[in-house]
């Protein structure tokens, strides 16, 4: 008899002798490397035409594809374009790939990104709840999940809700498509992305400063 009591069920030992898994996720997480190049291209391309809106340096970024295998014990791969960090300050369109959920595309801005856009709350919730994006609630900023205690849809909720909301020290605005509409996603981000320009450029409130342009790194945390 075994002394281990580290033993898999049949299920498991299935699962350990079927290299095919395997190697169908290392091609799909291919696939999703190559949809996030050609939504890079395009984001580039569509957004040198709001360049006035960005922090500087937006026309010679190149933007970042990250993968990692543990967001709530899942794959996912992450592509960031436009995005800036300078401190406390955070400005990024991230579109994300979570394994077994979602395609998403998400604004997130915090400190002085924040204070250029989010001035005007009833302008802002108006547009929200007709474009039908979520917000986030959570306290938490770099949760990505959809589940109701970190997004909730906008028009489920009241003006005074959404203005409180939007009062945190950052705002996070998103939309996400199911996995099976994956012949799709490429139509759905590049019109969010369309969408998330057109909301920034509504509520630009004048030139920004000169941040310095950055990455952060990203792990298994994101």
């Amino acid at each position: 008899m075994p002394t281990s009591k580290i033993m898999i069920s049949e299920e498991e030992m299935t699962l350990v002798n079927n290299t095919e898994w395997i190697i169908t996720k290392q091609l799909l997480i291919k696939k999703v490397y190559d949809l996030f190049g050609i939504l890079h291209n395009s984001f580039q391309k569509r957004s040198e035409a709001y360049v006035q809106i960005f922090p500087m340096g937006i026309s010679s970024m190149q933007g970042k594809i990250s993968k990692g295998e543990n967001y709530r014990s899942l794959p996912y791969v992450i592509l960031d374009y436009p995005a800036f960090y300078f401190k406390e300050n955070v400005f990024v369109i991230r579109t994300m790939f979570w394994w077994g959920h979602f395609f998403s595309i998400t604004l997130q801005l915090s400190g002085k990104y924040k204070s250029k856009f989010i001035c005007e709350h009833d302008k802002i919730t108006e547009w929200l709840q007709e474009k039908n994006y979520f917000i986030c609630i959570n306290h938490k900023e770099w949760e990505h999940h959809f589940d109701t205690d970190n997004y909730l849809p906008t028009c489920s909720l009241t003006k005074e809700q959404l203005s409180e909301i939007m009062d945190k020290p950052f705002l996070k605005i998103s939309k996400n498509s199911p996995l099976t509409e994956w012949n799709n996603a490429e139509v759905f981000l590049k019109s969010c992305f369309e969408e998330l320009l057109e909301f920034l450029q509504i509520n630009y409130q004048g030139d920004e400063t000169n941040l310095s342009p950055g990455f952060p790194i990203v792990d298994s945390g994101l």
